[in-house]
């Protein structure tokens, strides 16, 4: 796995580095020391794995977490404790409190190595299955094909009501029921027809007829209320426009 750290402390990461080069399958491409170097960085490069830390100068690690379109795994590195559920919320695979020994920083990369390769398994099985435009889904004109649940559905573009990120997993809610597929967010915003749907949050795209009313930062379908990411509110504003 290719791996970044971004830390404004060079002890966090020294101890990283050193952490790493007893794991053969990590190797760290750059040390960045602000939220702006990382950013710089990523866009012109992938990488498979983040070391995050949270208290850094001008944007905070979770703020940075949350510009990112289509992170990747995500091992929060920390002495404060109290951001770990917002941490959680934002699909990250571990929370780790500094001082962390090898011990538990290896519980971390293991957990990272098991969703990597669940979404490696995902992609492998799915172009055995189907020739498509993402990891699970086939575009119609009028209906998609989504793998999920061990079968592959076809779903109507007029039932979706609106998809939801759960890390590298997403659950499109219909009128009747709710599909869970594994794949990420951004291959369902690339595919679906941008007149018709729209994302309006990190987590969510919504079907922009389904909805019933948007007052203040978050939006109604079906008595559902789904908040509005700052970053998107002005693409939602010009769609409704």
């Amino acid at each position: 796995m290719n791996c970044i750290t971004i830390d404004d402390e060079p002890l966090a990461h020294k101890v990283i580095k050193n952490y790493c080069e007893d794991l053969s399958f990590l190797t760290i491409e750059k040390e960045c020391y602000s939220a702006f170097e990382a950013m710089s960085y990523l866009n012109e490069n992938q990488v498979d794995l983040i070391f995050l830390d949270i208290n850094m100068p001008k944007l905070k690690g979770l703020d940075f977490l949350r510009t990112l379109s289509n992170p990747p795994l995500i091992i929060v590195t920390t002495a404060y404790q109290e951001y770990a559920i917002e941490g959680y919320e934002l699909n990250i695979i571990d929370y780790l409190l500094k001082p962390f020994s090898f011990e538990r920083f290896l519980k971390a990369i293991g957990k990272a190595r098991d969703q990597k390769k669940l979404m490696e398994g995902a992609q492998k099985g799915n172009s055995n299955q189907l020739t498509s435009v993402t990891n699970s889904v086939i575009n119609t004109d009028e209906s998609i094909f989504i793998k999920g649940d061990k079968k592959i559905h076809q779903i109507s573009l007029n039932s979706i009501l609106y998809l939801e990120s759960l890390g590298s997993y997403v659950k499109i809610h219909l009128g009747h029921e709710t599909i869970t597929s594994l794949d990420r967010l951004t291959n369902f915003e690339n595919m679906l027809p941008k007149k018709q749907f729209l994302r309006i949050h990190r987590s969510y795209i919504v079907a922009l007829k389904k909805i019933q009313t948007i007052e203040g930062n978050r939006i109604k379908i079906e008595g559902v209320h789904i908040p509005i990411g700052s970053v998107y509110k002005h693409n939602l504003i010009e769609a409704i426009r």
